[in-house]
């Protein structure tokens, strides 16, 4: 699988030192904990990148420099295996954060970060949040909640996704953490078109298998396909499905 690191990406997407307006971010709370002035010195030294479809944020090991806030769109953080084999752990949507082990803690990222949709994140220099960790007691202790928080998710969404449950019941599981986590239309559309490799990485199988498991999830009017986007019909019915 080829990804595009966003350091490579076309000017059109990526526009050197575009600060960012504002910092809305829900795990760490808007950073409201932090005085004006510590807030003011995040926004000038921030970076505002849009990013496409299928872009390498980091990949595993790699120091940061960068805490990454996703502004819009959807990650997913995935690890490689001894041959090779890509393993998702996790997927990430709007005010969630990027990077907050590897900026506390100098050490390489754990996994890799790829957009899963055309991404815009507000990027803050590492410099600025490790003084900001050492000069505000506030701001340190949100921090480490929200890296707790971090542990408590990916706990949670193993189990999900590595449960002792048929593939047939965990697929519905996943296509309700997605409707739940990441919404989708009126018409039922979700706002995350994910591809069938991906499902069936997270579900420890083939993507034909995930094909004819959503083939027959239609047939049962669960869900219907247009245009490879998938629409829930019945989430009571998926529900069913994932006991």
């Amino acid at each position: 699988m080829i990804y595009v690191s966003f350091y490579r990406i076309t000017p059109n997407y990526l526009c050197p030192m575009v600060n960012c307006t504002k910092i809305r971010n829900k795990q760490l709370q808007d950073f409201d904990t932090l005085p004006s002035s510590a807030r003011a010195r995040l926004l000038q030294t921030s970076e505002s990148i849009k990013l496409p479809k299928g872009s390498l944020i980091f990949e595993e090991n790699q120091s940061l420099n960068k805490l990454f806030c996703i502004k819009k769109g959807a990650c997913k953080f995935s690890k490689m295996d001894s041959s090779g084999q890509e393993h998702i752990l996790r997927f990430l949507g709007e005010g969630e954060v990027m990077g907050k082990r590897s900026v506390a803690t100098n050490l390489g990222a754990r996994v890799s970060a790829v957009a899963l949709t055309e991404t815009e994140l507000c990027c803050l220099d590492k410099l600025e949040i490790q003084r900001n960790l050492e000069e505000n007691p506030k701001f340190c202790q949100v921090f480490l909640d929200s890296l707790i928080q971090d542990v408590d998710i990916n706990e949670s969404t193993r189990i999900l996704f590595n449960s002792s449950k048929g593939i047939k019941s965990r697929l519905a599981k996943l296509l309700l953490y997605l409707f739940k986590k990441f919404g989708a239309n009126e018409k039922g559309k979700l706002n995350i078109k994910l591809k069938r490799n991906d499902m069936a990485m997270v579900l420890g199988t083939s993507p034909e298998y995930i094909i004819n498991l959503l083939k027959n999830f239609k047939g049962l009017k669960l869900i219907d396909i247009k245009k490879r986007e998938l629409y829930v019909l019945s989430k009571s019915g998926l529900e069913l499905m994932a006991l």
